[in-house]
């Protein structure tokens, strides 16, 4: 029953070689992805072959390929360093006002990141700071929201063009926190008119096509008393019924201290899943990983959410390698 959740999982990996931990996570756990840090990445050559013994484990050990992710935002938030392509923070690309070297520069990493079989980018950030005070303030575009959905769209356009799924983060927007929610959670202040400031950009790319969208761990008291990443209001709600979102439904890292502070991960994971989000990140623990997975296995009322998960990983996995019959067995694997 675990390899019926795996697929869900999205796991970190302890270094840059394929130790046995990185075995037990890929052969055993069958997660159906992987996100590489800093801890993983030693040079290029080094990079593509984890990459490739990883794939080859996991079209043995469960049929179906890995999504591969990283954070190559540009500025203070991208893993692969010099001599690999390196971007201005979205900041410095909001304040210079050209959209084409946006779209250049993400079709640039997008391609490099190809190269090495990376496969996603958790990017690029479509929050809207408010003041420097907000922990996003570099990552961000602009504070006007507009300019924060052009430069979106222009680095969604360049990184798909390269060949990169996107996934724009943080929903529903973390502008208006002061808080980082790698320490604790934060809460949004959200009248009608700062609500939809945040929410604009995040319409935009979806309206546009984007395949991903990352919830973030903030608490919107007035949608729910949990915070968006496990909200069924926010994730189902307002991602998916309002907004329109049909594709990939990702949380942030559930060992975040946002999360960690107030629920055990196991206990997040499941409200992830019934909220609506199709992949769970956990970044660090296997321990966490096994037991999010045993108690999603222990939890048959969430079959139905299983499926339409699955459906919408597929498709994604589909989309980047164009032949599924190459990699892809009948039905699933329990």
């Amino acid at each position: 029953m675990q390899t019926f959740w795996g697929q869900m999982i999205m796991a970190g990996l302890p270094g840059p070689d394929m130790d046995d931990t990185a075995r037990y996570i890929i052969q055993d756990l069958r997660v159906g992805g992987i996100i590489l840090f800093k801890r993983n990445i030693v040079q290029a050559e080094q990079v593509a072959a984890l990459i490739q013994t990883c794939q080859e484990l996991s079209l043995k050990a469960s049929g179906y390929p890995l999504l591969v992710a990283v954070d190559q935002e540009g500025g203070p938030v991208q893993r692969f360093r010099h001599p690999f392509p390196e971007m201005p923070s979205a900041r410095q690309f909001g304040e210079a006002g050209d959209l084409a070297a946006v779209a250049t520069a993400a079709r640039q990493v997008a391609e490099e990141l190809r190269r090495l079989g990376v496969t996603m980018n958790l990017a690029p950030v479509l929050d809207v700071p408010r003041s420097p005070a907000c922990p996003l303030w570099e990552r961000g575009y602009s504070s006007d929201p507009e300019r924060v959905a052009d430069f979106g769209l222009a680095a969604i356009k360049g990184y798909l063009a390269g060949g990169i799924l996107p996934v724009v983060k943080h929903f529903p927007g973390l502008g208006a926190t002061a808080l980082d929610s790698h320490v604790d959670l934060p809460t949004a202040v959200t009248a009608p008119a700062e609500q939809e400031k945040d929410l604009a950009p995040f319409r935009k790319a979806i309206a546009a096509g984007v395949p991903g969208v990352m919830s973030a761990h903030v608490l919107i008291p007035e949608w729910d008393n949990l915070p968006a990443s496990l909200s069924p209001v926010a994730t189902t709600g307002v991602l998916r019924e309002q907004l329109g979102f049909t594709g990939l439904a990702c949380t942030d890292d559930l060992e975040m201290g946002a999360i960690t502070k107030k629920w055990p991960v196991a206990e997040a994971a499941r409200l992830a899943v019934a909220a609506g989000q199709d992949v769970i990140l956990i970044c660090e623990q296997v321990q966490h990983m096994i037991q999010a997975l045993a108690g999603l296995a222990a939890s048959p009322d969430l079959e139905a959410r299983f499926q339409a998960a699955w459906t919408r990983i597929l498709a994604a996995k589909q989309r980047l390698w164009k032949n599924p019959s190459a990699f892809c067995r009948t039905g699933r694997k329990n």
